[in-house]
Protein backbone atom coordinates (compact mmCIF):
# COMPACT_ATOMS: atom_id res chain seq x y z
CA UNK A 1 0.00 0.00 0.00
CA UNK A 2 1.39 3.63 -0.82
CA UNK A 3 -0.45 5.96 1.63
CA UNK A 4 0.17 9.62 1.87
CA UNK A 5 -2.34 12.67 3.26
CA UNK A 6 -5.33 9.49 2.95
CA UNK A 7 -4.48 8.52 -0.83
CA UNK A 8 -3.93 5.43 -1.69
CA UNK A 9 -2.44 3.00 -4.54
CA UNK A 10 -3.53 -0.42 -5.35
CA UNK A 11 -4.58 -2.49 -7.91
CA UNK A 12 -8.03 -2.21 -9.26
CA UNK A 13 -10.29 -5.21 -7.85
CA UNK A 14 -13.68 -5.07 -9.00
CA UNK A 15 -15.75 -3.96 -12.12
CA UNK A 16 -16.39 -1.06 -10.17
CA UNK A 17 -12.63 0.09 -10.07
CA UNK A 18 -11.76 -0.76 -13.23
CA UNK A 19 -14.92 1.22 -14.41
CA UNK A 20 -13.53 4.35 -12.61
CA UNK A 21 -10.26 3.99 -14.42
CA UNK A 22 -11.49 3.46 -17.79
CA UNK A 23 -13.95 6.96 -17.68
CA UNK A 24 -10.80 8.88 -15.92
CA UNK A 25 -8.82 7.60 -19.55
CA UNK A 26 -11.73 8.53 -21.38
CA UNK A 27 -11.43 12.28 -19.65
CA UNK A 28 -8.10 12.95 -20.02
CA UNK A 29 -7.31 11.45 -23.25
CA UNK A 30 -10.46 11.74 -25.31
CA UNK A 31 -12.10 14.90 -23.58
CA UNK A 32 -9.13 17.09 -23.23
CA UNK A 33 -5.91 15.94 -24.84
CA UNK A 34 -8.44 14.99 -27.93
CA UNK A 35 -6.04 12.31 -28.58
CA UNK A 36 -9.24 9.91 -29.56
CA UNK A 37 -12.03 10.71 -31.61
CA UNK A 38 -14.66 8.56 -28.89
CA UNK A 39 -12.52 6.09 -26.78
CA UNK A 40 -9.17 5.44 -25.97
CA UNK A 41 -10.48 1.71 -25.75
CA UNK A 42 -7.82 -0.90 -27.55
CA UNK A 43 -7.04 -4.62 -28.10
CA UNK A 44 -4.53 -4.51 -24.73
CA UNK A 45 -7.54 -3.14 -21.79
CA UNK A 46 -9.36 -6.57 -21.53
CA UNK A 47 -5.66 -8.43 -20.51
CA UNK A 48 -4.82 -5.14 -18.24
CA UNK A 49 -4.62 -4.70 -14.92
CA UNK A 50 -5.00 -1.09 -13.31
CA UNK A 51 -3.55 1.06 -10.47
CA UNK A 52 -5.44 3.69 -9.16
CA UNK A 53 -4.95 6.45 -6.70
CA UNK A 54 -8.00 6.70 -4.28
CA UNK A 55 -8.37 9.82 -1.91
CA UNK A 56 -10.32 8.70 0.62
CA UNK A 57 -11.07 5.59 -0.94
CA UNK A 58 -14.01 6.45 -2.70
CA UNK A 59 -12.19 9.40 -5.08
CA UNK A 60 -10.41 8.62 -8.24
CA UNK A 61 -7.07 10.85 -8.55
CA UNK A 62 -5.80 8.87 -10.86
CA UNK A 63 -4.92 5.36 -12.86
CA UNK A 64 -2.23 3.56 -14.64
CA UNK A 65 -2.75 0.16 -16.69
CA UNK A 66 0.03 -2.11 -17.31
CA UNK A 67 -0.33 -5.40 -19.57
CA UNK A 68 1.71 -8.32 -20.87
CA UNK A 69 3.30 -8.31 -24.18
CA UNK A 70 1.25 -10.38 -26.90
CA UNK A 71 4.75 -11.44 -27.76
CA UNK A 72 6.80 -12.46 -24.85
CA UNK A 73 4.84 -12.98 -21.47
CA UNK A 74 7.75 -11.73 -19.99
CA UNK A 75 7.60 -8.20 -21.32
CA UNK A 76 4.89 -5.97 -19.65
CA UNK A 77 4.39 -2.79 -21.23
CA UNK A 78 2.37 0.50 -18.70
CA UNK A 79 0.44 3.22 -20.22
CA UNK A 80 -2.56 5.39 -20.03
CA UNK A 81 -1.23 7.26 -17.40
CA UNK A 82 -4.15 9.27 -16.55
CA UNK A 83 -4.09 12.38 -13.31
CA UNK A 84 -7.48 14.20 -12.69
CA UNK A 85 -7.18 17.33 -13.46
CA UNK A 86 -7.53 18.57 -9.73
CA UNK A 87 -4.59 16.66 -8.76
CA UNK A 88 -2.21 17.18 -10.69
CA UNK A 89 1.21 18.52 -10.00
CA UNK A 90 0.64 16.64 -6.45
CA UNK A 91 2.92 13.72 -7.33
CA UNK A 92 0.15 11.56 -8.16
CA UNK A 93 1.86 10.41 -11.47
CA UNK A 94 4.78 9.91 -9.51
CA UNK A 95 3.65 7.70 -7.37
CA UNK A 96 1.64 5.50 -9.89
CA UNK A 97 4.62 5.34 -11.86
CA UNK A 98 6.43 3.95 -8.60
CA UNK A 99 3.58 1.53 -7.99
CA UNK A 100 3.82 0.31 -11.61
CA UNK A 101 7.71 -0.41 -11.21
CA UNK A 102 6.74 -1.96 -8.19
CA UNK A 103 4.08 -4.45 -9.06
CA UNK A 104 6.58 -5.20 -12.50
CA UNK A 105 9.10 -6.37 -9.81
CA UNK A 106 6.98 -8.27 -7.50
CA UNK A 107 5.63 -10.16 -10.87
CA UNK A 108 9.24 -10.68 -11.75
CA UNK A 109 8.86 -9.35 -15.34
CA UNK A 110 12.01 -9.33 -17.72
CA UNK A 111 10.92 -5.86 -18.96
CA UNK A 112 9.15 -2.81 -18.16
CA UNK A 113 8.42 -0.80 -21.23
CA UNK A 114 6.12 2.61 -22.01
CA UNK A 115 4.96 4.68 -24.54
CA UNK A 116 5.79 7.55 -23.12
CA UNK A 117 4.47 11.43 -24.15
CA UNK A 118 7.61 13.44 -25.18
CA UNK A 119 6.52 16.43 -22.32
CA UNK A 120 6.89 13.22 -19.49
CA UNK A 121 9.99 12.08 -20.55
CA UNK A 122 12.37 13.85 -18.10
CA UNK A 123 10.01 12.76 -15.14
CA UNK A 124 10.49 9.28 -16.31
CA UNK A 125 14.25 9.37 -16.94
CA UNK A 126 13.92 10.82 -12.96
CA UNK A 127 12.35 7.99 -11.77
CA UNK A 128 15.19 5.57 -13.18
CA UNK A 129 13.63 4.93 -17.01
CA UNK A 130 15.64 4.84 -20.19
CA UNK A 131 15.20 5.98 -23.41
CA UNK A 132 14.77 3.32 -26.26
CA UNK A 133 15.36 4.36 -29.99
CA UNK A 134 13.98 7.43 -31.05
CA UNK A 135 11.40 9.90 -30.49
CA UNK A 136 7.78 8.69 -32.75
CA UNK A 137 4.74 10.06 -33.28
CA UNK A 138 1.64 8.28 -31.85
CA UNK A 139 -2.15 9.26 -32.05
CA UNK A 140 -0.49 12.83 -33.46
CA UNK A 141 1.53 13.19 -30.39
CA UNK A 142 5.46 12.72 -30.10
CA UNK A 143 6.07 10.02 -27.99
CA UNK A 144 9.40 8.40 -26.71
CA UNK A 145 9.85 4.15 -25.99
CA UNK A 146 11.34 4.09 -22.37
CA UNK A 147 12.14 1.16 -20.70
CA UNK A 148 11.98 1.07 -16.28
CA UNK A 149 15.28 -0.18 -14.66
CA UNK A 150 13.48 -3.07 -12.40
CA UNK A 151 16.94 -4.60 -10.91
CA UNK A 152 18.26 -1.17 -9.10
CA UNK A 153 17.90 -0.83 -5.70
CA UNK A 154 16.81 2.93 -4.82
CA UNK A 155 19.05 4.33 -2.10
CA UNK A 156 17.94 7.82 -2.04
CA UNK A 157 16.70 9.45 1.25
CA UNK A 158 13.24 9.26 0.29
CA UNK A 159 11.06 7.68 2.24
CA UNK A 160 10.20 3.57 0.76
CA UNK A 161 6.42 3.55 -0.34
CA UNK A 162 4.62 0.68 -0.35
CA UNK A 163 1.73 -0.73 -2.30
CA UNK A 164 -1.20 -2.60 -2.21
CA UNK A 165 -0.59 -5.38 -4.84
CA UNK A 166 -4.10 -7.73 -4.11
Amino acid sequence: MTAMRSYEFRLANSKEEVAAALTLRRQVFVEEQRMFALSDADEYDPESIYINAWKNDSLLMGTVRCYPDQQDRSVWWGGRLAVHENYRLRGIGVYLIEAAVSEMQRRSVRRFLAQVQQQNVKLFEKLGWSKVGEQFISYGQPHQLMEANLHVFDASNRKQRQFIGR
